[in-house]
């Protein structure tokens, strides 16, 4: 019997994305240096494996960009697949990511947007 492992990396990463100054009164999108408690993960599950992919004992990555809101949601409007060794993998991170829920990035204990980088790693062993 074969073992399926999904691993999936859900640390958050800084983002490499062009740096606009922030003031305390703006509803804006802060990077993860910018806050002082990072968005976390509260809610989620791994994504699926996809079975042909499973099947064939094929290994892959996939790196996503989204913003995290101030209740802890996935903006999935925002979500973009920066690095994918396949479609199906990048579809099934897609779908996990949106049915996740976060604890919110904050500022001066308030609640902020943030842009996140989230690394999956799927692998397949014997």
């Amino acid at each position: 019997m074969h073992k399926i492992i999904v691993a999936v990396v859900l640390s958050l990463a800084l983002s490499p994305v062009a740096v606009r100054a922030q003031d305390s009164t703006s509803a804006s999108t802060y990077l993860e240096f910018q806050v002082e408690r990072q968005a976390r993960l509260r809610i989620g599950q791994p994504p699926l494996y996809p079975s042909q992919l499973r099947d064939a004992r094929v290994n892959g990555q996939v790196l996503v960009q989204y913003v995290i809101d101030e209740r802890g949601a996935p903006q999935m409007e925002s979500f973009k697949v920066l690095k994918s060794s396949d479609a199906e993998f990048s579809e099934s991170v897609r779908r996990a990511v949106t049915k996740m829920s976060f604890f919110p990035a904050e500022i001066a204990g308030r609640k902020v947007k943030q842009l996140v980088q989230q690394p999956f790693t799927f692998v397949a062993s014997k």
